[in-house]
Protein backbone atom coordinates (compact mmCIF):
# COMPACT_ATOMS: atom_id res chain seq x y z
CA UNK A 1 0.00 0.00 0.00
CA UNK A 2 2.91 2.58 0.79
CA UNK A 3 4.78 2.02 -2.54
CA UNK A 4 1.62 1.98 -4.56
CA UNK A 5 0.75 5.65 -2.53
CA UNK A 6 4.13 6.95 -2.93
CA UNK A 7 3.85 6.29 -6.51
CA UNK A 8 0.94 8.30 -7.17
CA UNK A 9 2.55 11.26 -5.72
CA UNK A 10 5.31 10.65 -7.86
CA UNK A 11 3.05 10.25 -10.91
CA UNK A 12 0.95 13.23 -9.83
CA UNK A 13 4.14 15.41 -9.10
CA UNK A 14 5.31 15.11 -12.73
CA UNK A 15 2.12 17.33 -13.31
CA UNK A 16 3.51 20.26 -12.06
CA UNK A 17 5.14 20.90 -14.77
CA UNK A 18 3.13 20.50 -17.30
CA UNK A 19 1.02 23.10 -14.85
CA UNK A 20 3.44 25.73 -15.16
CA UNK A 21 3.73 25.17 -18.96
CA UNK A 22 0.13 26.37 -19.53
CA UNK A 23 0.30 29.22 -16.99
CA UNK A 24 3.14 30.57 -18.91
CA UNK A 25 1.63 30.06 -22.05
CA UNK A 26 -1.21 31.41 -20.92
CA UNK A 27 0.31 34.43 -19.43
CA UNK A 28 2.33 35.33 -22.13
CA UNK A 29 -0.25 34.24 -25.33
CA UNK A 30 -0.54 31.32 -27.80
CA UNK A 31 -0.40 33.94 -30.53
CA UNK A 32 2.97 35.53 -29.76
CA UNK A 33 4.27 32.22 -28.40
CA UNK A 34 3.87 30.36 -31.75
CA UNK A 35 4.28 33.37 -33.80
CA UNK A 36 8.48 33.34 -32.01
CA UNK A 37 8.05 29.69 -32.75
CA UNK A 38 7.66 30.68 -36.38
CA UNK A 39 11.02 32.38 -36.20
CA UNK A 40 13.07 29.36 -36.63
CA UNK A 41 13.33 27.16 -40.09
CA UNK A 42 13.02 23.46 -40.75
CA UNK A 43 16.57 23.49 -41.86
CA UNK A 44 18.04 24.68 -38.58
CA UNK A 45 16.15 22.04 -36.52
CA UNK A 46 17.56 19.43 -38.87
CA UNK A 47 20.66 20.61 -38.27
CA UNK A 48 20.67 21.02 -33.98
CA UNK A 49 19.28 17.50 -34.39
CA UNK A 50 22.84 16.88 -35.85
CA UNK A 51 24.45 18.19 -33.66
CA UNK A 52 22.64 16.58 -30.91
CA UNK A 53 23.13 12.88 -32.46
CA UNK A 54 26.68 14.02 -33.01
CA UNK A 55 27.17 14.92 -29.08
CA UNK A 56 25.09 11.56 -27.99
CA UNK A 57 28.06 9.71 -30.32
CA UNK A 58 30.74 11.11 -28.02
CA UNK A 59 29.01 10.16 -25.15
CA UNK A 60 28.79 6.39 -26.74
CA UNK A 61 32.43 6.83 -27.37
CA UNK A 62 33.04 7.33 -23.66
CA UNK A 63 30.85 4.98 -22.36
CA UNK A 64 32.93 2.02 -24.57
CA UNK A 65 35.97 3.54 -23.02
CA UNK A 66 34.49 3.38 -19.34
CA UNK A 67 33.11 -0.26 -20.21
CA UNK A 68 36.28 -1.57 -21.89
CA UNK A 69 37.62 -0.29 -18.75
CA UNK A 70 36.05 -2.58 -16.38
CA UNK A 71 36.77 -5.60 -18.79
CA UNK A 72 33.44 -5.88 -20.73
CA UNK A 73 33.84 -6.23 -24.42
CA UNK A 74 32.00 -3.51 -25.80
CA UNK A 75 32.49 -2.28 -29.48
CA UNK A 76 31.98 1.00 -31.28
CA UNK A 77 28.55 0.05 -32.98
CA UNK A 78 27.40 -1.80 -30.04
CA UNK A 79 27.72 1.25 -28.07
CA UNK A 80 26.12 3.20 -29.90
CA UNK A 81 23.15 1.51 -30.34
CA UNK A 82 22.74 0.89 -27.05
CA UNK A 83 23.62 3.91 -25.75
CA UNK A 84 20.82 5.60 -28.07
CA UNK A 85 18.28 3.02 -26.87
CA UNK A 86 19.08 3.73 -23.00
CA UNK A 87 18.70 7.60 -23.57
CA UNK A 88 15.48 6.69 -25.54
CA UNK A 89 14.21 4.88 -22.18
CA UNK A 90 16.05 7.44 -19.69
CA UNK A 91 13.47 9.71 -21.23
CA UNK A 92 10.07 7.87 -20.66
CA UNK A 93 10.77 6.15 -17.72
CA UNK A 94 10.59 8.17 -13.89
CA UNK A 95 13.85 9.36 -12.70
CA UNK A 96 15.43 8.44 -15.78
CA UNK A 97 16.06 4.53 -14.23
CA UNK A 98 15.69 2.98 -17.95
CA UNK A 99 18.71 4.53 -18.66
CA UNK A 100 19.94 1.26 -16.61
CA UNK A 101 18.51 -1.13 -19.55
CA UNK A 102 21.78 -0.75 -20.88
CA UNK A 103 22.72 -3.85 -18.44
CA UNK A 104 20.06 -5.95 -19.97
CA UNK A 105 21.75 -5.91 -23.93
CA UNK A 106 25.03 -6.71 -22.14
CA UNK A 107 23.91 -9.32 -19.49
CA UNK A 108 25.87 -11.92 -21.07
CA UNK A 109 29.06 -9.80 -21.31
CA UNK A 110 29.74 -8.55 -17.90
CA UNK A 111 32.16 -10.15 -15.42
CA UNK A 112 30.12 -9.70 -12.79
CA UNK A 113 26.93 -7.26 -12.33
CA UNK A 114 27.95 -5.25 -9.65
CA UNK A 115 31.04 -4.37 -12.42
CA UNK A 116 27.75 -3.79 -14.91
CA UNK A 117 26.23 -1.24 -12.61
CA UNK A 118 29.46 0.50 -12.01
CA UNK A 119 30.50 0.81 -15.20
CA UNK A 120 26.99 2.89 -15.86
CA UNK A 121 27.45 4.73 -12.23
CA UNK A 122 31.10 5.71 -13.41
CA UNK A 123 29.47 6.86 -17.22
CA UNK A 124 26.66 8.90 -14.87
CA UNK A 125 29.39 10.53 -12.61
CA UNK A 126 31.35 12.03 -15.63
CA UNK A 127 28.29 13.40 -17.09
CA UNK A 128 27.83 15.14 -13.38
CA UNK A 129 30.92 16.21 -12.58
CA UNK A 130 30.89 17.89 -15.84
CA UNK A 131 27.15 19.49 -15.16
CA UNK A 132 28.17 20.80 -11.64
CA UNK A 133 31.08 22.65 -13.10
CA UNK A 134 29.49 24.26 -15.68
CA UNK A 135 26.70 25.30 -13.44
CA UNK A 136 28.74 26.50 -10.69
CA UNK A 137 30.79 28.71 -13.84
CA UNK A 138 27.22 29.65 -14.73
CA UNK A 139 27.04 31.43 -10.82
CA UNK A 140 29.57 33.16 -10.79
CA UNK A 141 28.69 33.90 -13.60
CA UNK A 142 25.46 35.63 -12.99
CA UNK A 143 26.52 36.94 -9.60
CA UNK A 144 29.12 39.50 -11.34
CA UNK A 145 26.91 40.34 -14.14
CA UNK A 146 23.55 40.48 -12.20
CA UNK A 147 24.09 40.05 -8.54
CA UNK A 148 21.78 37.37 -8.25
CA UNK A 149 22.81 35.92 -4.95
CA UNK A 150 22.14 38.03 -1.79
CA UNK A 151 23.51 37.89 1.42
CA UNK A 152 20.00 36.35 3.84
CA UNK A 153 18.93 38.90 6.83
CA UNK A 154 18.32 35.99 9.14
CA UNK A 155 20.45 33.14 9.52
CA UNK A 156 17.70 30.29 10.78
CA UNK A 157 18.48 28.56 7.76
CA UNK A 158 21.52 28.06 7.84
CA UNK A 159 21.53 26.82 11.51
CA UNK A 160 19.11 24.30 10.05
CA UNK A 161 21.51 22.77 7.65
CA UNK A 162 24.43 22.97 9.36
CA UNK A 163 22.27 20.86 12.33
CA UNK A 164 20.61 19.18 10.28
CA UNK A 165 24.62 17.83 8.15
CA UNK A 166 25.93 17.34 12.41
CA UNK A 167 23.22 15.17 13.07
CA UNK A 168 23.70 13.16 9.33
CA UNK A 169 27.69 12.90 10.65
CA UNK A 170 26.51 11.26 13.81
CA UNK A 171 24.37 8.88 12.61
CA UNK A 172 26.60 7.82 9.62
CA UNK A 173 29.51 7.32 12.45
CA UNK A 174 27.35 5.37 14.98
CA UNK A 175 26.78 3.15 11.89
CA UNK A 176 29.98 2.98 10.16
CA UNK A 177 30.05 -0.88 10.10
CA UNK A 178 26.83 -1.89 8.50
CA UNK A 179 27.48 0.98 6.38
CA UNK A 180 31.01 0.06 5.57
CA UNK A 181 29.96 -3.88 5.18
CA UNK A 182 27.24 -3.25 2.56
CA UNK A 183 29.27 -0.26 0.56
CA UNK A 184 32.84 -1.82 0.43
CA UNK A 185 31.57 -4.81 -1.89
CA UNK A 186 30.26 -1.74 -4.18
CA UNK A 187 32.89 0.29 -3.61
CA UNK A 188 35.92 -2.60 -4.45
CA UNK A 189 33.92 -3.20 -7.97
CA UNK A 190 33.61 0.39 -8.12
CA UNK A 191 37.39 0.69 -8.40
CA UNK A 192 38.53 -2.61 -10.38
CA UNK A 193 38.71 -0.13 -13.58
CA UNK A 194 41.89 0.30 -15.12
CA UNK A 195 40.76 3.68 -16.68
CA UNK A 196 44.10 5.57 -15.36
CA UNK A 197 44.71 9.47 -15.70
CA UNK A 198 45.07 9.69 -19.50
CA UNK A 199 41.86 7.79 -20.28
CA UNK A 200 40.24 9.28 -17.28
CA UNK A 201 41.20 13.25 -19.19
CA UNK A 202 40.03 11.79 -22.29
CA UNK A 203 36.82 10.46 -21.10
CA UNK A 204 36.49 14.19 -19.30
CA UNK A 205 37.87 16.22 -22.57
CA UNK A 206 34.82 13.76 -24.40
CA UNK A 207 32.04 14.71 -22.29
CA UNK A 208 32.73 18.19 -21.70
CA UNK A 209 32.56 18.59 -25.64
CA UNK A 210 29.26 16.79 -26.06
CA UNK A 211 28.38 18.82 -22.99
CA UNK A 212 28.98 22.02 -24.83
CA UNK A 213 27.12 20.59 -28.26
CA UNK A 214 24.09 19.44 -26.15
CA UNK A 215 23.88 22.48 -24.41
CA UNK A 216 24.93 24.79 -27.48
CA UNK A 217 21.77 23.65 -29.12
CA UNK A 218 19.96 26.74 -27.21
CA UNK A 219 22.10 28.83 -28.73
CA UNK A 220 22.20 27.89 -32.25
CA UNK A 221 18.35 28.05 -32.33
CA UNK A 222 17.89 31.23 -30.30
CA UNK A 223 20.39 32.69 -33.05
CA UNK A 224 18.57 30.96 -35.93
CA UNK A 225 15.17 32.58 -33.99
CA UNK A 226 17.35 36.36 -33.92
CA UNK A 227 17.40 36.45 -30.45
CA UNK A 228 20.35 39.33 -29.39
CA UNK A 229 20.79 37.85 -25.93
CA UNK A 230 24.37 36.99 -24.38
CA UNK A 231 25.21 33.84 -25.47
CA UNK A 232 28.07 33.45 -23.06
CA UNK A 233 24.95 34.00 -20.88
CA UNK A 234 22.84 31.84 -22.03
CA UNK A 235 24.61 28.86 -22.72
CA UNK A 236 25.99 28.78 -19.00
CA UNK A 237 22.47 29.56 -17.87
CA UNK A 238 21.19 26.14 -19.78
CA UNK A 239 23.62 23.98 -17.62
CA UNK A 240 21.44 25.85 -14.22
CA UNK A 241 18.58 24.33 -16.60
CA UNK A 242 19.77 21.11 -16.62
CA UNK A 243 20.68 20.42 -13.03
CA UNK A 244 16.68 21.88 -12.26
CA UNK A 245 15.26 19.80 -15.15
CA UNK A 246 16.42 16.68 -12.85
CA UNK A 247 13.43 17.95 -9.94
CA UNK A 248 11.00 14.77 -9.93
CA UNK A 249 8.25 17.62 -10.72
CA UNK A 250 9.00 17.49 -14.19
CA UNK A 251 8.70 14.95 -17.11
CA UNK A 252 11.77 16.16 -19.83
CA UNK A 253 11.73 19.18 -18.13
CA UNK A 254 8.19 20.73 -19.41
CA UNK A 255 7.50 23.59 -17.05
CA UNK A 256 10.42 23.86 -15.38
CA UNK A 257 12.89 24.54 -18.17
CA UNK A 258 10.16 26.87 -19.87
CA UNK A 259 9.84 29.20 -16.25
CA UNK A 260 13.96 28.66 -15.91
CA UNK A 261 14.36 30.42 -19.73
CA UNK A 262 11.30 33.08 -18.66
CA UNK A 263 13.86 34.44 -15.64
CA UNK A 264 16.90 34.33 -17.75
CA UNK A 265 15.11 36.03 -21.13
CA UNK A 266 13.98 38.61 -18.10
CA UNK A 267 17.48 39.22 -16.79
CA UNK A 268 18.38 40.47 -20.20
CA UNK A 269 14.87 42.09 -20.42
CA UNK A 270 13.86 40.05 -23.31
CA UNK A 271 10.06 38.99 -24.45
CA UNK A 272 8.59 35.49 -22.47
CA UNK A 273 7.46 34.59 -25.45
CA UNK A 274 10.67 34.41 -27.28
CA UNK A 275 12.22 32.19 -24.35
CA UNK A 276 9.32 29.83 -24.31
CA UNK A 277 8.92 29.29 -28.02
CA UNK A 278 12.70 28.60 -27.43
CA UNK A 279 12.30 26.00 -24.76
CA UNK A 280 9.31 24.27 -26.74
CA UNK A 281 11.81 24.09 -30.02
CA UNK A 282 14.26 22.19 -27.77
CA UNK A 283 11.81 19.98 -26.48
CA UNK A 284 10.59 19.01 -29.74
CA UNK A 285 14.31 18.74 -31.01
CA UNK A 286 14.96 16.26 -28.01
CA UNK A 287 12.01 13.94 -28.75
CA UNK A 288 13.00 13.88 -32.59
CA UNK A 289 16.98 12.58 -30.98
CA UNK A 290 15.21 9.84 -29.16
CA UNK A 291 14.31 8.21 -32.97
CA UNK A 292 17.34 6.16 -33.30
CA UNK A 293 17.20 4.97 -29.82
CA UNK A 294 13.26 3.90 -30.09
CA UNK A 295 13.72 2.37 -33.30
CA UNK A 296 16.62 0.10 -32.36
CA UNK A 297 14.62 -0.64 -29.21
CA UNK A 298 11.41 -1.75 -31.04
CA UNK A 299 13.91 -4.00 -33.23
CA UNK A 300 15.26 -5.44 -29.99
CA UNK A 301 12.86 -4.93 -27.76
CA UNK A 302 13.48 -5.82 -23.43
CA UNK A 303 11.37 -5.48 -20.55
CA UNK A 304 12.15 -3.03 -18.11
CA UNK A 305 10.82 -5.02 -15.15
CA UNK A 306 13.87 -7.59 -15.94
CA UNK A 307 16.25 -4.63 -14.01
CA UNK A 308 15.50 -5.96 -11.01
CA UNK A 309 17.50 -9.46 -12.38
CA UNK A 310 20.55 -7.41 -12.32
CA UNK A 311 21.73 -6.80 -8.89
Amino acid sequence: MTKKYFLNISFWLKFIGVILLFYLINKVGWKETFDSIKKVSFFHLIAAVLILWIAFYLKSVRWKIISNSYGIPLGKYKALKVFFIGLFLANITPGRLGDFGRLLYLKDDLPTQKIGWSSLIMDRLFDLVCLLLFSFSAIIYYQFSFYVLKLPNEYGGIIFWFLGGTLLFFILYKFRRKFKKIIMPWWEAFNSHNLGWLKSIQGFMITCLSMVLIYGVFNYIAWAMRIEIDHLGLFLGTFILGILTLLPITVLGIGVRETSLVVIFQLYKLPAEDAIALSLIIFLLQLISLIPGAIWFYLSPIRLQDLRQIK
